[in-house]
């Protein structure tokens, strides 16, 4: 190989070298970065809360209550007691919380109706279909019972005037026909157009709050009494009852929001376990690209040297000739 060709090959390895050099460098920076973009996701995972199902326990709470004929099921219940601020002795703010049957009144004004005779005894059919019993007529309605069936209907209901009255337990409605003034005759078998008072019983929640109460305790710590003064300035007192009570509700709400917190959770996981794998991947592409280019890297390495030395041979030949 002459002198130039020499020179010439030279310079087109060094050149191809520092390719490889450069293109080395490149892929380590690629790593680099892809190692950066692994931490972080290691760290957001680190950073992740592992969400952990609720305790049944935690969902049982004192509950304290006392009788009071009042309620509609005799109980009443402490909802909230809380200390007020410097009194001495100690007062409370109770609030309490109880059902109560409410009445509400209504009127089915000319409704078809049918009396029957059976076995000695009248029956009455209503448009529905049910039948009732027809005891006897009564009369000496409550007056405030009365007053409510005047404001929803075009005749005054007297002390005086002739009744019927059958109930609907399973609806807690009782029906009463004003024979007097509907003229409705228990005598008459078929059917009679009569107006159906009604009165309902609903049963609602009620609150009440007591701001000047006192409260006794065992020597449990927990509540055993209750007392205040009324509007009238009478004492009442009345012994409570405690009982641990299950909010059922509130622990499966809890449940649910737990089950969702986990999906998200193990998604999230998963996620940043398929971007770990691909970054994994893309990294054992780059090094094996690596290695291919040390490989490459030596190879030119060797030549570089070959030529090298051919080119000191030539230089050498050269010089000798002009000894």
């Amino acid at each position: 190989m002459g002198m130039a060709a020499s020179q010439a090959r030279y310079l087109g390895i060094t050149a191809r070298k520092i390719n490889v050099e450069y293109e080395g460098q490149q892929v380590n920076q690629q790593r680099t970065a892809l190692a950066n973009e692994s931490a972080g996701l290691f760290r957001r995972l680190l950073s992740l809360t592992v969400p952990t199902p609720p305790a049944q326990t935690d969902y049982y709470t004192d509950v304290y209550q006392y009788s009071d004929p009042m309620a509609s099921d005799g109980k009443v219940t402490l909802s909230s007691i809380t200390e007020n601020d410097g009194s001495d002795p100690k007062t409370y703010t109770v609030i309490t919380k109880y059902k109560e049957d409410v009445p509400q009144y209504g009127v089915s004004s000319d409704q078809s109706v049918y009396v029957q005779s059976t076995s000695g005894s009248n029956k009455i059919y209503l448009s529905n279909g049910n039948s009732y019993d027809l005891s006897n007529s009564i009369t000496n309605l409550p007056e405030a019972l009365r007053k409510e069936f005047d404001s929803k209907t075009s005749y005054t209901n007297d002390a005086d005037d002739q009744y019927y009255m059958f109930t609907n337990t399973a609806t807690k409605t009782t029906f009463y026909i004003n024979a007097t003034k509907t003229g409705f005759d228990i005598t008459k078998q078929g059917s009679q157009n009569v107006d159906l008072l009604t009165v309902t019983t609903v049963e609602q929640e009620k609150s009440k709050t007591i701001s000047n109460a006192t409260m006794g305790t065992s020597s449990s710590g927990l509540y055993n009494s209750i007392s205040w003064t009324d509007e009238n300035g009478n004492t009442v007192t009345y012994d409570v009852s405690s009982a641990q009570e299950y909010d059922e509700k509130a622990y499966n709400d809890a449940m649910d929001q737990y089950n969702v917190d986990k999906a998200n959770y193990e998604k999230e996981v998963a996620d940043i376990n398929a971007k770990t794998e691909e970054l994994q991947e893309t990294d054992r592409t780059l090094e094996l690209r690596l290695k291919q280019l040390d490989t490459e890297q030596e190879a030119l390495q060797t030549e570089l040297d070959s030529v090298k030395k051919v080119i000191d041979k030539n230089v050498e030949n050269v010089f000798k000739t002009f000894q």
